[in-house]
C-alpha cells in the first residue's frame, strides 16, 4: 500500500497549482458548497480524510486543472481510510468516465495517468464484487479508450 501512496505522490509532485481565483478552482458559476474557499491556497496532498469526504462534491465542481492538482489528495484519503472516505473512490471513478472525462484525462501526464490507473486497479481489488467494482472498471475503460485514441 505504501508503494502506491509513494507512486501517487511522486507522479503528482510537479503538477502545476491551478491558481487561487474562484474560476481557477470551481467550474460552476453557482454555489460550489465551499469548495473554492476550502481548496484555495491549500496543499496538494495534506488534507484530512474527514475534510475531503465533506468536500467530495469538489470532484464534480473542480476545473480540469484543479481536478488534476487535488485528485491525489482524494486518492490518498481513500487508500488511508476507506471507511471514513466513504464515497470518495466512487466519486473519483465517476469523474473519470462521465461527460467531460476525456478532457480531464487528457490533462494528465503519463506518470500521473499511470498512478491513477494503479489507484483504480487497487479499488477493483478492494471492491471485488461485480457491482462495487463497476465504476472503477468503467473509469479504466475510459482511460484505455483515451490511450488507444491518442496512439492512433
Amino acid at each position: 500500500m505504501n508503494t502506491l501512496i509513494d507512486n501517487i505522490k511522486s507522479a503528482f509532485k510537479n503538477t502545476p497549482y491551478p491558481g487561487s481565483e474562484y474560476s481557477d478552482i470551481s467550474a460552476t458559476r453557482y454555489d460550489d458548497e465551499g469548495v473554492h474557499q476550502y481548496f484555495k491556497n491549500s496543499d496538494q496532498f495534506e488534507h484530512s480524510v474527514e475534510d475531503l469526504r465533506y468536500h467530495s462534491c469538489a470532484l464534480s465542481f473542480f476545473t480540469d486543472a484543479a481536478f488534476r492538482y487535488w485528485l491525489p489528495a482524494f486518492m490518498l484519503a481513500e487508500l488511508r481510510d476507506p471507511e471514513e472516505a466513504d464515497i470518495i473512490a466512487d466519486t473519483i471513478a465517476f469523474s473519470l468516465y462521465t461527460s467531460g472525462a476525456h478532457q480531464r484525462i487528457s490533462s494528465f501526464s503519463d506518470s500521473e495517468l499511470i498512478a491513477v490507473k494503479e489507484f483504480l486497479f487497487e479499488c477493483t481489488r478492494r471492491y471485488d464484487d461485480e457491482i462495487s467494482s463497476e465504476p472503477f472498471m468503467k473509469a479504466l475503460s475510459k482511460i484505455q479508450q483515451f490511450e488507444t485514441h491518442t496512439k492512433n
